[in-house]
């Protein structure tokens, strides 16, 4: 590889950082492969803050959180599933893929029941104290 082919490549790769960084700011409530790590990662980890979608359930069932946290929703299923609000004026991921990762910020204290729209038995809260 040239030196030429290098600089190219490293611009590009630069560039490519900024695109992405501006549609994040567009885009800011649903986020294939979050910042806290790989879905991949969130499914097999500990981390807080993450709802797991896992066998046709959200776990925990119940989130409590602090107002201003970002709560993460990872599918560790093989099918999709979405995190959609119960309330009219709420967030509605859209369908989330396996593997990958929905993020809705939770900005004031309230109970916020959710369920999955294609599989209506399923269903979660997040608790924001």
């Amino acid at each position: 590889m040239t030196i030429k082919s290098i600089y190219s490549f490293g611009c590009a790769a630069f560039a490519s950082t900024i695109v992405a960084a501006s549609l994040g700011g567009c885009f800011s409530e649903r986020v294939a492969g979050s910042t806290a790590g790989s879905a991949a990662e969130l499914c097999g980890g500990t981390q807080p803050n993450v709802v797991r979608i896992r066998n046709f359930a959200f776990g925990p069932g119940e989130l409590r959180v602090r107002p201003g946290t970002r709560v993460i929703f990872a599918n560790c299923d093989a099918v999709q599933h979405t995190s959609t609000s119960d309330a009219i004026e709420g967030w509605d991921s859209g369908l989330i893929t396996p593997n990958t990762t929905f993020e809705h910020t939770f900005t004031q204290a309230g109970r916020f029941p959710y369920h999955c729209e294609p599989h209506p038995s399923m269903k979660g809260t997040i608790v924001v104290e």
